[in-house]
């Protein structure tokens, strides 16, 4: 193995990731690069040391250590090594990104192109069965040969192409374009609930990707279309994205405010340098006052995200990985960031939400406007969602929303 990897954005060299001499990487910006990989990464002359640079690549990696253990094995290498692990899995990562050996040159012409003609191999129910049972010993789908692909997060899931309905494994190069997430084991119902909250979003207005609940057999999943793939015309192509902790070079594994992550006032910095703010402020105040009255108390700084297109345009993306956490009393109801000073989301008040307000430079007048219309809204949509399928956790999802809407349209 290399001591260094070349780093693309789809088919364009951008710069050189280093293995530094204390198990940390370093990143230079190519001369030609006329694109940067992040808002925590400007370009510059310069190379970027570890500190300065690691957020953003150890970003792109899976944080369960038994997914980055079966990596490990897989591929004889170490699963705490992050430029190991990127050098062994970085075809295709979140965004447009990827990673090759700098010695094998004739690897790029192979797996680097504006965008791809899509070729698959379909799966049967069985074989994705197989697969989604196989994820815990196998994440990622490690156990098929010539899949090299990293998700970061800490739920067991994986990647896959969907054609015409079917879902299949690409051959070599072709970008993924779904996401599969199997149920998580010892919580009730979690493919329901995302789907209740994700398409409740939907309804009131919130822009998020397309989702939909399968069966491969007996075996439930949720399926996910991937906001950082286009495809037009039998072509897929990567778009570029990185979420809040990798914009500010902040590891995965301090991704809560409490342990030095993301609050909201780097939210709005980060919303600040996208190329309509007013647009992606409002966007994202929808989605607070929303996570916060669905009870997801794990909005943390890598479930909020940015696009970076090719011709330099920043937006916000469509929002992603909306729970209802709060329907599990074993899970924390501390929140991931603070709203007006106080974490426990039982505490939060109309004031609090002011707070927020004056904290981050944003209008408490628009802040409100949101909040008293999702207040009134939100119950019957979700009500509407949850009669549309069958379930279990419906009726105890829309008590936590009731609950809480009826707290805040209180002190109006």
């Amino acid at each position: 193995m290399s001591n260094s990897l070349n780093v693309f954005l789809n088919d364009k060299h951008i710069g050189v990731l280093e293995k530094d001499g204390s198990g940390g990487v370093n990143f230079q910006y190519s001369d030609k690069a006329d694109r940067i990989l992040s808002l925590s990464l400007p370009r510059q002359k310069a190379p970027f040391d570890n500190k300065q640079c690691r957020g953003f690549f150890n970003g792109l990696l899976p944080e369960s250590e038994n997914t980055r253990i079966a990596i490990g094995k897989k591929y004889g290498i170490s699963p705490k090594n992050d430029f190991s692990l990127l050098s062994a899995i970085g075809y295709d990562c979140a965004g447009a990104v990827s990673f090759f050996d700098s010695n094998d040159e004739k690897i790029h012409l192979k797996y680097l192109q504006a965008s791809y003609e899509i070729d698959y191999k379909p799966l049967s129910e069985d074989k994705l069965e197989k697969l989604i049972h196989e994820l815990p010993k196998k994440p990622l789908a490690t156990g098929i040969e010539g899949m090299r692909l990293s998700l970061a997060g800490a739920q067991d899931k994986t990647s896959v192409i969907v054609v015409g309905g079917k879902i299949g494994i690409p051959n070599d190069n072709v970008p993924t374009s779904h996401i599969l997430k199997p149920a998580i084991k010892g919580f009730k119902e979690t493919i329901e609930n995302e789907f209740i909250c994700i398409k409740t979003a939907e309804k009131t207005g919130i822009n998020v990707p397309e989702i939909k609940i399968g069966y491969a057999n007996e075996t439930k999943y949720l399926l996910i279309q991937r906001y950082d793939r286009e495809i037009t015309d039998k072509k897929i192509k990567r778009i570029h994205q990185e979420d809040f902790c990798q914009a500010s070079n902040i590891m995965s594994a301090y991704k809560y405010q409490s342990e030095g992550g993301v609050d909201f006032k780097r939210c709005f910095e980060i919303l600040r340098a996208t190329s309509q703010p007013a647009v992606a402020i409002n966007q994202f105040i929808q989605l607070i006052i929303f996570n916060y009255l669905i009870g997801n108390n794990d909005a943390h700084g890598k479930n909020f995200s940015i696009m970076h297109y090719g011709n330099g345009e920043i937006k916000l993306a469509p929002a992603y990985d909306i729970l209802c956490s709060e329907v599990y009393p074993e899970l924390s109801d501390k929140m991931a960031m603070k709203i007006g000073g106080h974490y426990n989301h039982n505490e939060i008040l109309l004031r609090h939400f002011e707070k927020l307000a004056k904290e981050t430079d944003i209008s408490f007048t628009q802040l409100k406007k949101i909040i008293k219309n999702q207040c009134k809204i939100l119950p019957d949509i979700a009500d509407d969602v949850i009669k549309s399928f069958e379930n279990k956790i419906g009726k105890d999802i829309l008590s936590i929303i009731q609950k809480n809407c009826n707290k805040l349209l209180k002190e109006f």
